[in-house]
């Protein structure tokens, strides 16, 4: 009886292993991979897993590290022409998140610190590009940079923030290049420097400032290189 009932374990198993074996990895009659499909690489170590629909990738699909850990988590719907998708450091914390559209980054973007697992920045995107305003925070609190995008090039209003949250640079981008007024101001609000951009070269009269917002020095450019420097801190008062 002993016997029986070990043998009768013995085949159970090795038809339950027969049985996965031949529902993984299969292709449909068309030849397109349908059902549950584990991609290994050549050690043998997990890449992916999830399941597939007429060769197209349906819900969830989980994405590894060679440790086995879970690298990626992504979620196809509309026949696999959206995917959420949500990225992990190796400490299993969030990396990045967001929405791909067919393959390429659509819409909001999240980044986020390893140690802190606060966002670090924020970035729209339309058709895999960059478009509208990306965002860049510090670590414990506030904005740090703010940049406009069009298109998946620089295009409008930059600004950078001090810790406090006042301002601290703004300029202008057209064409990925700075354009424009641009200036760079002290914490207190007082100018620290003023300029002109054209093609991403300073041109004309630029400005410095001390705190108290007397005119230190002035530089004169042509063709972006400077042709004329008067210096005011020499100058006796």
């Amino acid at each position: 009886m002993m016997k029986k009932s070990i043998l009768f374990l013995f085949l159970s198993m090795v038809s339950i292993l027969l049985f996965s074996q031949d529902t993984i990895n299969q292709t449909d009659p068309q030849g397109k991979k349908s059902g549950f499909w584990r991609k290994l690489n050549s050690n043998g170590e997990k890449v992916y897993e999830g399941y597939f629909t007429g060769g197209i990738p349906e819900g969830e699909f989980r994405y590894y590290y060679p440790n086995g850990k879970v690298k990626t988590l992504s979620v196809f719907s509309r026949n696999g022409h959206c995917t959420k998708t949500i990225s992990f450091f190796q400490n299993g914390k969030k990396m990045a998140a967001g929405n791909y559209l067919d393959e390429k980054k659509d819409s909001l973007w999240r980044f986020f610190s390893e140690s802190q697992d606060t966002v670090l920045s924020e970035e729209f995107y339309k058709e895999g590009k960059k478009e509208g305003v990306s965002m860049t925070f510090y670590a414990r609190k506030g904005i740090s940079e703010l940049i406009t995008w069009k298109n998946g090039l620089k295009e409008g209003l930059w600004e950078e923030y001090y810790t406090t949250g006042k301002l601290k640079l703004q300029g202008y981008f057209a064409g990925d290049q700075k354009e424009g007024a641009f200036k760079t101001l002290y914490e207190n609000g007082s100018v620290m420097m003023s300029g002109q951009y054209e093609q991403g070269r300073q041109a004309g009269t630029w400005l410095y400032f001390d705190e108290k917002g007397t005119i230190t020095r002035k530089e004169y450019y042509r063709n972006g290189m400077v042709v004329k420097t008067e210096d005011y801190t020499t100058q006796k008062k």
